[in-house]
């Protein structure tokens, strides 16, 4: 009998290792990022987004498709800000063997493979600009972590890496190839940057804080937003839908108008093309899902709601909740409709079709999200409803070429009116669905 090859045992054992390290690495990968609320709530955006390009290149709608190769990498690079913010906010993090080797190898591999699947899709799809965009997102989403690490409050500004998607998609028409390589190469720096950061932090205080306050609260802690009498009685009008959101909510309210305005007036002013209105209803939108991303972050909170005085029973609170979220849909469009307006006045683009356009577009797709929004018992139902968030981005968008050639307005409109009545339909359902079994 011959003997065995010693390099070829060497080879296999080598291979067993390195599998067998591999394997450690990826220790616990689906209960870290998928059911972890935290990370969920993002990495169910990434992954609904994926599954979205499937019928939209099947179909041949490739114009959204960089807006949501960007959404997957801004939602993963959330998720990984999130990890890290709870490394540093849990002590015992370091009594774990290879525990936080694990996560710093997982968070790689999924801002990795994200954005791979970003650039195989883009060369896929060859949509102009598609690529360029998802380069910007990188560099969005590794500014963010690296903000977090830094200053570990930053992550609640994480809501808004969706809204500076729009911002990025406008930048991206006037970028060159030589500056896309410039981004390129701070991106690979900020990976650096993050790697050297994150390697020598610890337990932080301030980590645990946001860490605490983003699991149980679900909200923002602003310690002198309730100063100001007009947010006082705004949190007033909105009680109980922004229980446990906190005076972020108002806040959203009073500023979305006002910097909608600033940038609208700057972009007529200097010449650029920057949909303020069209970002004004993104704002709209996203409130709308954080209203009930914090309800559901905060499910504890619901017992404790339920305690306040002021409601007559169960039935009373759910009441109450409808009433305020009515109120909520009301104000978001009179927002708009009152923005619109005085938008029109230095803008002659914004025609009284438009207006009308993007008053009925905010009510119908806040309605929806609302609505559907109240039935939703984990972070996995909210991220599907996330879909309105796109399939509103699509259709206004869509819909914008329509009214600017003057060709079927009236069809668009008639589509608007249609939408309303069938988000009036839902918000109803959603009512009768609302903490339906979360209390006796």
């Amino acid at each position: 009998m011959s003997s065995a090859n010693p390099e070829l045992i060497q080879a296999k054992s080598d291979n067993g290792t390195r599998l067998g390290v591999l394997q450690r690495r990826l220790a616990g990968v689906s209960r870290f990022w998928f059911y972890d609320h935290g990370s969920a709530s993002f990495m169910g955006v990434a992954l609904l987004g994926l599954l979205m390009l499937v019928p939209l290149i099947a179909l041949d709608k490739l114009e959204i498709v960089p807006m949501i190769l960007g959404m997957m990498q801004i939602s993963v690079s959330a998720a990984v800000a999130w990890q890290l913010i709870r490394l540093a906010a849990t002590e015992w993090s370091i009594l774990i063997p290879e525990y936080r080797h694990n996560i710093f190898f997982q968070c790689g591999l999924m801002l990795l493979s994200s954005f791979t699947i970003g650039t195989l899709v883009s060369m896929l799809v060859g949509v102009e600009g598609a690529f360029s965009l998802l380069l910007l997102a990188t560099g969005l989403g590794l500014s963010f972590i690296y903000l977090c690490l830094v200053k570990k409050g930053v992550f609640y500004l994480s809501i808004l890496l969706y809204l500076f998607l729009i911002f990025l998609d406008s930048i991206d028409e006037h970028i060159s190839p030589v500056v896309m390589a410039a981004v390129a190469l701070a991106n690979l720096a900020l990976v650096w940057v993050i790697w050297k950061k994150s390697a020598v932090s610890g337990w932080h205080p301030d980590a645990r804080s946001v860490y605490l306050n983003a699991l149980e609260m679900g909200g923002v802690w602003l310690p002198t937003a309730k100063s100001y009498p007009l947010l006082r009685k705004l949190e007033k009008y909105l009680h109980p839908v922004n229980f446990f959101m906190g005076p972020l909510l108002a806040l959203l309210i009073i500023t979305m108008p006002i910097i909608t305005l600033i940038v609208a007036a700057f972009a007529q002013l200097v010449g650029l093309q920057i949909p303020a209105l069209f970002m004004l209803a993104q704002f709209s939108c996203m409130a709308c899902t954080i209203v009930h991303w914090s309800r559901i972050q905060r499910w504890r909170g619901v017992e404790t709601l339920f305690m306040l005085p002021g409601f007559s029973g169960k039935q009373g609170m759910i009441d109450a909740f409808n009433r305020s979220q009515t109120h909520l849909l009301i104000l978001f469009t009179l927002i708009m409709a009152v923005t619109a307006a005085l938008v029109s006045l230095f803008n002659p683009a914004i025609t009284l079709a438009i207006w009308f356009h993007l008053v009925l577009s905010t009510f119908f797709s806040c309605g929806f999200l609302l609505g559907l929004g109240c039935a939703c018992k984990t972070v996995l139902h909210l991220s599907m409803i996330m879909l309105i968030f796109v399939a509103n981005s699509a259709w206004v968008s869509s819909s914008f070429r329509g009214f600017v050639e003057e060709t079927d307005v009236w069809l668009w409109l008639a589509g608007d009116l249609a939408l309303v009545g069938i988000s009036i339909l839902t918000i109803w359902w959603g009512s009768k669905k609302l903490w339906n079994g979360d209390l006796v």
